[in-house]
């Protein structure tokens, strides 16, 4: 139907006006000897009023062509803004049609893109478990909904993202292992460290930064020992106190302690103590 649509043969009457000065020549020869007779005017104080009333008296000059210029073009163009309003009012009456056509291809676009979102995100749900990752892992891309976009080329699409995600996924896992094992040989606690891996953190940087750690608590911990042997040099043990030599003040004082507890509960307590340097020797079985 729409290639029934064809406006009748029609013309514009357009006669272009011609603008024209009369007596130009003499015009131009009366604005050029104003211009001249002013041109290499002195300004001082003593001619500052002159100046002002002859800037004045030229400014003036300027006005009144302007003027005249503004006029002109006014006229000149009235016959166009009368054609332009009739050839708009004829362009209102076609949109009035226009329009609604618009609107309803819109709602329509939004409508069949809206299936396409739905039959993507079906397709998502439907190779999330071939590649082990959640739905909601996958951004969709907007290309996927676009009408000329193959499900071939779709389904390539989030095959393509659901491998990086699986990747991610592994390299994390990966990652979990070899810092929980390298942590735990060291006895020490890896849930910081995995909570670093998991934002983002490389796990080879981690692994130093365990070693760091190690180094720092063996240094600290060697700090301690020696202090308790420099220590020891002036102690006297009487009986179950230990004394200092020096000050007489009792340092240490052995007491027999039975506990009874867990058996992970005791091995937090061991090290609790291993940690603080408290002595201890196991009695009994």
């Amino acid at each position: 139907m729409a290639s029934d649509l064809k406006l009748p043969d029609y013309t514009i009457d357009y006669r272009p006006t011609v603008i024209s000065i009369n007596n130009f020549d003499q015009l131009k020869t009366a604005v050029e000897a104003y211009a001249a007779k002013y041109q290499n005017l002195a300004v001082s104080t003593s001619t500052e009023k002159e100046a002002k009333t002859s800037r004045a008296e030229l400014r003036k000059l300027k006005a009144a062509l302007d003027d005249k210029r503004k006029e002109i073009k006014k006229k000149y163009a009235e016959p166009y803004e009368a054609f332009a309003n009739q050839i708009k009012d004829l362009e209102a009456t076609l949109d009035a049609s226009i329009n609604p056509i618009d609107v309803g291809l819109k709602e329509l676009e939004e409508h069949q893109r809206q299936t396409r979102l739905e039959h993507v995100q079906a397709l998502i749900d439907e190779m999330a478990p071939n590649y082990h990752v959640n739905p909601d892992e996958v951004e969709i891309d907007p290309t996927w909904l676009n009408k000329s976009t193959s499900k071939k080329k779709v389904t390539e699409g989030i095959a393509d993202v659901m491998g990086y995600i699986k990747k991610q996924h592994d390299d994390l896992e990966t990652g979990i292992n070899a810092i929980t094992k390298y942590a735990q040989a060291y006895n020490i606690d890896p849930a910081g460290w995995i909570d670093q891996l998991k934002q983002g953190q490389d796990v080879n940087y981690l692994i130093q930064a365990i070693d760091n750690q190690v180094r720092r608590n063996q240094e600290a911990q060697q700090r301690a020992e020696a202090q308790v042997a420099a220590e020891k040099v002036n102690q006297v043990q009487k009986g179950n106190q230990t004394i200092d030599k020096t000050t007489g003040e009792v340092v240490s004082h052995s007491v027999v302690l039975k506990i009874t507890t867990t058996i992970p509960e005791m091995n937090l307590l061991k090290a609790y103590m291993d940690n603080k340097g408290i002595q201890y020797e196991r009695v009994g079985g």
